[in-house]
């Protein structure tokens, strides 16, 4: 009889210890960048998510401003056994940097074996964003492109008759020179050429006439006639009156008032019509696609997997499903000017299909989708020095101390310096 009582207490024991195990709350580190964007409806996403998912406890993270200091920061993370478990606001290029290290976990058998994945939402073109040697690296959560902002305000005073806006580089730089000739108190146009590590600009203007910047093997691609095309486009927006400021003047300056044309990220798009919404009217119209297989340039980013314990990656999944799906799509687009990657979240009234049927503006980045392709990663551990390089001659096109015929060799010559010995 003791026998008996003394294995039944045995037995509940264990079943207590096992209960208490499997009740027992994951918690997952989630490290993310641009945090005076994106903390708001990251933090959103966090609790609805946690809210469905009482078990798993979610932990922001950010101390990195922009894509560079996030992957400085997680390769340091990586080195000092410190990663968080799910990396977001990764930029399409570093996860492909993550990966070839080893840091990423691969998402195939996670997509392969979840039966709910179909049901998710996301739009298949958006997953060639996160494809690297044969593997699914990432998850894609946003995507950011070129849009171009008109001033309605200044543009009506240069073009009164005006009743479509312009879709070829032609018509905007002809607009320019309207508004530089009858309305001479701002700029009439800047291209945000300077920003980030990728010259993520100057690459979707080389993709819209049909070309690339380096090629999937990491060879120069630049010197083609979609590069000499591209850089005549500069020139020409230079001899339009654009003034060479900082990325961050251009914005205020814009939102201000005092620039008529205005070609960024439409990322840009929830800041810049809240500031300008009692002064002037914006809208917003595609980046010209100047080639027939034109294209354009993939900004935004994903989620990236970085935890290898077995029972976090199961939670980190679930996780890092809930944010591109369409409950959470839709926080983040109606919260930034990001475009969201989930169909659902699109066309559904029950989601964003209200919201973008009450703003049009946005609508010109969703028709943008079918052209969106991958910026190729700059080859070697120089790819900050060849960004500097090319960024550099950027400005002396945009400012006309060079013409694209001298800066293109020079460009050439001093980018193969920097490149791997083959």
């Amino acid at each position: 009889m003791r026998t008996t009582a003394m294995t039944l207490a045995s037995a509940l024991s264990i079943l207590c210890t096992i209960n208490s195990a499997s009740s027992e709350q994951i918690s997952l580190r989630v490290g993310y960048a641009f945090p005076s964007r994106d903390a708001v409806y990251r933090e959103k996403i966090a609790n609805e998510f946690m809210r469905r998912h009482s078990d798993v406890r979610i932990k922001l993270e950010s101390n990195a401003v922009d894509c560079p200091a996030l992957l400085q920061q997680t390769l340091l993370s990586s080195m000092t056994n410190d990663l968080p478990d799910v990396v977001a606001s990764v930029c399409y290029p570093d996860m492909r940097v993550l990966a070839r290290r080893g840091i990423v976990s691969p998402l195939n058998d996670f997509i392969s074996k979840d039966k709910s994945w179909n049901d998710v939402g996301l739009a298949p073109a958006t997953l060639g964003t996160v494809q690297s040697d044969g593997n699914t690296i990432a998850l894609p959560e946003s995507i950011s492109t070129q849009i171009v902002y008109y001033n309605m305000s200044i543009i009506r005073k240069a073009r009164p008759d005006l009743k479509d806006l312009p879709e070829s580089w032609d018509d905007i730089l002809a607009l320019a020179h309207d508004v530089s000739e009858k309305y001479k108190h701002s700029m009439p146009i800047f291209f945000e050429y300077y920003p980030d590590n990728y010259n993520w600009s100057f690459n979707g203007l080389v993709y819209s006439f049909g070309g690339d910047v380096f090629d999937e093997k990491g060879n120069i691609a630049f010197d083609s006639p979609a590069g000499m095309r591209a850089l005549n486009v500069l020139q020409r927006i230079g001899k339009a009156g654009m003034v060479d400021i900082s990325t961050e003047q251009a914005r205020q300056a814009f939102a201000s008032g005092n620039i008529a044309i205005y070609v960024a990220s439409n990322s840009l798009l929830n800041r810049l019509t809240a500031i300008a919404q009692d002064k002037f009217d914006v809208r917003t119209g595609p980046f010209p696609q100047s080639a027939l297989d034109g294209k354009l340039q993939s900004g935004g980013g994903g989620l990236v997997m970085t935890t290898k314990d077995a029972v976090k990656q199961k939670a980190a999944w679930e996780y890092m499903k809930f944010a591109v799906g369409p409950e959470a799509q839709t926080i983040m687009a109606t919260n930034t000017g990001l475009t969201p990657v989930n169909t659902k979240a699109i066309s559904s009234h029950e989601f964003l299909g209200e919201f973008y049927k009450a703003r049009p503006n946005y609508l010109v980045a969703i028709e943008q989708l079918p052209r969106i392709k991958s910026v190729n990663v700059y080859p070697g551990e120089n790819g900050p020095r060849i960004a500097t390089i090319i960024r550099d001659n950027l400005q002396s096109i945009v400012t006309l101390k060079r013409s694209p015929e001298m800066v293109m060799p020079d460009m050439v010559r001093d980018v193969t310096n920097l490149l791997p010995k083959k």
